[in-house]
């Protein structure tokens, strides 16, 4: 990174004379083998300076990947004192998404400027910052530290999100190996919206060392390795044919979290996808028994209260009201419940008491 780093230096010195002072600050900070506090507070004032007076597309393109690379300067002034905190403001999202865009940001103005200058450095220090995020991952998932890894997986596909959607559906499935829904429906959320959902495609093969077909990060990977013969019989398959799985993973993790609002959402667009699918039936069930259960979950003290006003009749006949209340509220949940699971002894006795209490007889004969 520092020879790209005072390339870019060099670059800008030539074609902007008046942010001469700014870039001979930080070139001569990054040069450093060691980096003082002091060092840093120049650098960041030199880079903050140069963002605000640079005018012309190309000054503000490479103004703004001095500015992004501040933090990775800052890690690397640490060294071996570097802490695991120190690690851990390296990995911050907002960081890894603007680092990432900020890369690709360049290498495609050097395209469209025909100047190919520093797009091969960049292009290797994003696959060598690509490579360090998915080591850590996978090290962390091998320590069967789920939830870090999961937050890993996610952060690799911030840091690139065209390219890294399998780490997103990994960092999904990870939160839920870890039992930490809360996480795993945000991820699944970003994973059902993503355009690795929509538009990506997937490349297995079979590595012949074990025989058991294997998922490649991309279709050069999978090519290379059978055309070296170490593995083979190649296939691919879209990712919008996960659909359903996916749909349905986001379906019941926001049940287990309450989510009454996005589990009725996702359930309907799973249930076009998959309308069989017994698990979402199931969940479904449980869901409209659950609102509908919610209505009475204090039945219990609501009867005591009833029965110790027995003797009061206007405060009777108010507790009776409320009673009724409840159970009108509750009951086209229940009914709903009923349809989807009729077979449900707890459904069919709390539906059989609604109708009761609301004086629908007739309709409560007919729940057997």
């Amino acid at each position: 990174m520092k020879q790209l780093f005072l390339g870019v230096a060099a670059l800008i010195s030539m074609t902007v004379f008046s942010q001469k002072d700014e870039l001979k600050v930080l070139k001569k900070i990054y040069n450093k083998d060691v980096i003082s506090s002091e060092d840093l507070k120049n650098y960041k004032e030199a880079s903050d300076k140069l963002n605000t007076i640079a005018s012309s597309e190309s000054d503000k393109v490479y103004a703004k990947l001095f500015k992004v690379m501040y933090p990775a300067v800052e890690f690397e002034s640490k060294g071996a004192s570097a802490t695991m905190q120190d690690k851990a403001k390296l990995f911050n999202p907002d960081f890894l998404a603007e680092y990432g865009s900020v890369i690709d940001k360049t290498i495609t103005f050097e395209e469209k400027s025909g100047k190919k200058i520093y797009s091969d450095d960049l292009i290797k220090e994003k696959y060598e910052f690509r490579d360090f995020i998915y080591g850590t991952a996978t090290k962390l998932f091998q320590e069967a530290s789920y939830r870090e890894a999961s937050l890993m997986f996610h952060n690799l596909y911030v840091f690139d999100p065209k390219n890294e959607g399998i780490a997103l559906n990994n960092s999904a499935e990870l939160a839920v190996q870890a039992q930490d829904y809360l996480l795993a429906e945000k991820f699944y959320e970003d994973l059902k919206e993503s355009d690795y959902l929509k538009n990506g495609i997937n490349y297995y093969a079979t590595p012949k060392t074990n025989g058991k077909e294997a998922l490649y990060a991309n279709k050069e990977d999978r090519d290379k390795q059978v055309q070296l013969g170490v593995a083979d019989n190649p296939r691919e398959e879209k990712m919008s044919s996960k659909k359903p799985e996916v749909y349905k993973m986001l379906a019941l993790i926001a049940l287990q979290n309450k989510n009454i609002e996005k589990t009725k959402k996702t359930l309907e667009e799973a249930k076009a996808l998959n309308p069989n699918d017994s698990e979402l039936i199931d969940a479904e069930f449980q869901l409209y028994f659950t609102l509908g259960y919610d209505y009475l979950k204090n039945d219990s003290q609501l009867v005591d209260e009833i029965n110790k006003n027995v003797a009061d009749k206007a405060k009777y006949d108010e507790l009776m009201e409320k009673r009724k209340k409840t159970f009108k509220s509750s009951l086209p949940y229940l009914e709903k419940a009923y349809e989807l699971k009729s077979s449900d002894n707890n459904t069919k006795i709390l539906l059989r008491s609604a109708y009761e209490i609301l004086d629908m007889k007739d309709k409560a004969a007919t729940i057997n």
